[in-house]
């Protein structure tokens, strides 16, 4: 770490050290020791299949829950992400597939569903959240349990499972830009051992953005059933529906830089709002079973099908001509459809060598992905003025030229093993290990493949967590991922298969959680490696040698200094660097990787009522738009307010987001494009329980 690292790291100690003295202080004053704000925020096992008790993952865990999605107003899972302060919670929902911008200590970040992975599904509709009862952030790779993972880390949603005592909520939601959703939530028993829930919510609404409307549908249907002791069965169903245009950025002068004339409107539209379509749709069915074998041994099949359709018309900006306000333009159209199929057979168990007792979980894998993805360009797309766009398909009828139609097969199989080990009641040890064989393919439908590679791939972890007293404890850890997105099918210039791209993180850590106060604050660093970079002997094709790292530290934690006032907050500070690349940019920074990032949450019951003021806060510094880039993104600087009120059965949220209406932008995934955040909103949800 360099000395600017370390001074800040003592800076961030000294945070967590002054939090630490005002949680005793409090406890000393009376002050009750249960943490109303987090509740059982910190129980159960991470990702719903992993076992590890939170508070004992060797790595940074944050946790969201439902209500704070309704407090907070969240409308997609990247608002969720600005709870976590070493997350880039990417570009507003007007975007097309928000997933792809979502970051975690400066790298991507993969999305699961009640412990298996997700492969697009998330991308139909980033706002489908009436279906969550809490998102777990792990910071970090982690691809040992869960196979082919993002190198920033997993955002693990946990589905609402259902009750068999009934309960039923309804919610409307009026807002800004003529926004209305209709929100619904409903469970109860069919039978003795048998329960059913069933969410789903509906949006017919505008937004900020010339001409583009957003209609959006997701549901849910959950089934619990324990007919014995030894058996607990669940089955859940999804469906996410989108409907809106597909929204080209900005582009850079007159937004992030000046075209020598003025800025931009953050609402300005300048694709082809008569052809612009995104439209896309999504099942997704999810069933796991754990069957007791007897002595604490337990059986659990788990098996996930889901698909992503979507189909679109895209007009994408380009680089701008010499007066800085034409701004080039050109365009596809097509679809993309796929299927995947993931089953799962774990078994977890407990046994003991002497004295210490090793909780394992060994398992298999086998994964089935098909997809095909179909593509015209279009071949009439005019340059548009940005000052005084003027929109060629209005008058004009669309050409094309067809492009490709292509299929990619990707079969996999994995082994892996888990062990928790206690050597003592104070000091636990995790390893785990895991192999993978994936066959990748890939070329013209009704052809023979055009690129097939067969690889395989060993990643592992270790960790340990150790409590030096009942509230406070010290953790570390190395994990390693892998991922073939990239690298799936293709072959360096001497003909061999690439490897698939790989990350690793080391990680130390402080976790304490006293009378009304919960923190943590890590050190870590980041690598990303194997990663694809243009082959110097033939540039036509790739080579595995490209390297990146993130640097970084990272305090957040929940303090309760009164019953009635709550606060979350958190700082991270990340240092981004492409270590080794032929692409002209070693030596540079990451893209879009902050360098100091700022959270800040706070909730206050008015006492004697039924009150509840809200305030947030969120700052990211400037950053590189995208990996080398001289381009860079302005800071930026959050404010939210809201209010509630709970009227017996009945409940008000009000919210108002970006309260300074502060004009920002975010990275679009390209060089030549920015994507304008959400300017001031207003928004009322009105809740009543059943």
């Amino acid at each position: 770490m360099t000395i600017r690292t370390l001074h800040l790291a003592a800076t961030a100690s000294a945070i967590t050290l002054s939090a630490i003295a005002s949680a005793a202080h409090a406890q000393e004053s009376g002050a009750d020791d249960d943490i109303i704000v987090t509740g059982n925020k910190l129980s159960g096992d991470f990702g719903a299949k992993s076992g590890i008790p939170i508070e004992r993952v060797p790595q940074s865990v944050q946790i969201v829950t439902a209500e704070e999605i309704v407090e907070q107003g969240a409308q997609s899972i990247g608002d969720l992400l600005r709870n976590v302060p070493s997350a880039n919670a990417g570009y507003s929902r007007v975007g097309a597939y928000q997933s792809f911008s979502l970051k975690v200590r400066g790298f991507l970040a993969d999305q699961m569903r009640n412990g298996i992975r997700q492969r697009y599904y998330e991308d139909v509709d980033a706002s489908a959240l009436s279906n969550i009862e809490r998102v777990e952030v792990l910071k970090g790779p982690s691809g040992v349990l869960y196979g082919q993972s993002a190198v920033g880390g997993i955002v693990s949603i946990i589905t609402k499972q259902p009750t068999e005592e009934g309960a039923a909520s309804m919610a409307v939601t009026l807002g800004s830009y003529d926004q209305k959703v209709l929100t619904l939530d409903a469970t109860t028993g069919l039978a003795p051992g048998l329960a059913i829930r069933v969410t789903g919510e509906m949006e017919q609404s505008g937004t900020f953005v010339d001409y583009q409307d957003l209609d959006r549908l997701n549901a849910g249907l959950s089934l619990a059933w324990n007919p014995a002791d030894n058996v607990s069965a669940h089955l859940v169903a999804e469906y996410v529906e989108r409907d809106t245009k597909r929204h080209p950025g900005l582009p850079i002068p007159g937004t992030v830089q000046s075209n020598g004339v003025r800025d931009l409107d953050l609402g300005l539209n300048l694709g082809e709002p008569t052809v612009d379509t995104q439209k896309a749709h999504a099942p997704l069915v999810q069933f796991w079973v754990d069957l007791g074998l007897g002595g604490g041994w337990t059986v659990t099949p788990r098996f996930q099908y889901q698909e992503f359709n979507t189909l679109f018309t895209q007009i994408r900006l380009r680089a701008p001509q010499a007066d800085l306000t034409t701004i080039t333009r050109n365009g596809r159209q097509g679809h993309e459809n796929d299927e995947y199929y993931i089953a799962q057979l774990d078994l977890t168990g407990s046994l003991k060598t002497g004295p210490i007792t090793h909780k394992l979980l060994a398992g298999f894998e086998y994964g089935w992905e098909r997809g095909r993805f179909t593509q015209s360009n279009l071949t009439n797309v005019t340059p548009i003025d940005a000052l005084n766009p003027v929109y060629a398909y209005d008058t004009t009828v669309p050409a094309s030229t067809f492009a490709f139609d292509n299929f990619y097969n990707i079969d996999g199989q994995a082994l892996y093993l888990q062990d928790q080990i206690d050597l003592t009641s104070k000091w636990n040890l995790i390893g785990a290990v895991r192999h993978s064989w994936i066959d990748a393919s890939s070329g013209s439908i009704g052809s023979a493949p055009s690129a097939q590679a067969a690889t395989s791939n060993t990643i592992w972890q270790v960790g340990t967590t150790y409590k030096l007293s009942d509230a406070l404890s010290v953790y570390a850890g190395y994990n390693t991922g892998f991922d073939v997105e990239s690298s799936a099918g293709a072959r360096a210039a001497d003909g061999k298969p690439l490897k698939p791209e790989e990350s690793n993180q080391a990680e130390i850590g402080l976790r304490l959680r006293s009378g009304t106060f919960r923190g943590s604050i890590s050190a870590f660093q980041i690598q990303r490696v194997n990663t694809l970079t243009t082959d110097p002997l033939n540039p036509d094709f790739s080579i595995n040698v490209g390297k990146q790292r993130v640097r970084g530290v990272e305090v957040e934690g929940e303090w309760q200094p009164l019953p009635w006032w709550t606060v979350n907050a958190g700082y991270a500070y990340l240092d981004g660097e492409i270590v080794k690349s032929n692409d002209g940019d070693q030596g540079k920074r990451i893209g879009d990787v902050p360098e100091h990032s700022v959270t800040l949450h706070t909730n206050v019951t008015v006492p004697g009522t039924q009150l509840t003021l809200r305030g947030g806060l969120n700052h990211l510094s400037s950053r590189v738009l995208v990996n080398g880039s001289d381009v860079e993104l302005p800071a930026y600087t959050l404010v939210d307010l809201g209010a509630g009120y709970d009227f017996g059965v009945f409940r008000a949220d009000l919210i108002l987001r970006n309260v300074l209406d502060e004009r920002y932008f975010t990275a679009s995934g390209n060089a030549f494009a920015v994507m304008p955040g959400d300017p001031r909103t207003v928004s009322l949800r009105l809740g009543v329980n059943f």
